[in-house]
């Protein structure tokens, strides 16, 4: 599967593909020089907006992917276009979409007490962040990202 380094102005998009379960850095604080170093080690796809990103990523050997659009839409079908991105919903791993952690599937009883009442009582199937321990769970917004991927594919 794919691995993603996020450019600063794509914290939408590197928080969807997370949803999908790609490994996806997003640069918030760090330079540009060391977002290349890090995506050229861990065999990462740059994703920008930067014509200037784009241009050290490949002078630097790096594979990276022009996002021409802040429309959310329009870059998962650059990246279906591009690379074939999976999305398959829900996907088979989640990751974290605050900090790009692995997810862990957990027992309602064992985080009732992290969690709305509500939410205890309508959903039996629950994952915490291994790195940052937010609770995820399948609830009214995986109907957006639905209807996101099923815009994405009907062209």
């Amino acid at each position: 599967m794919s691995k993603f380094y996020a450019d600063s102005m794509l914290g939408k998009l590197s928080r969807f593909l997370r949803f999908l379960g790609y490994d996806t850095l997003y640069r918030i604080e760090e330079d540009i020089e060391t977002m290349l170093k890090n995506a050229k080690n861990n065999n990462r796809i740059i994703l920008s907006q930067a014509r200037k990103v784009i241009q050290l990523s490949n002078k630097n050997e790096i594979t990276s992917i022009m996002m021409p659009t802040s429309n959310i839409v329009d870059q998962l079908r650059v990246l279906k276009k591009e690379i074939d991105l999976n999305l398959e919903i829900p996907p088979k791993e989640m990751r974290c979409s605050m900090c790009n952690g692995e997810l862990q599937e957990r027992n309602k009883n064992e985080i009732a007490n992290k969690i709305p009442k509500g939410t205890f009582e309508y959903y039996d199937t629950f994952w915490e962040c291994k790195e940052c321990g937010k609770i995820f769970w399948l609830g009214r917004h995986w109907e957006d990202i639905k209807r996101t991927i099923t815009e994405v594919e009907s062209r």
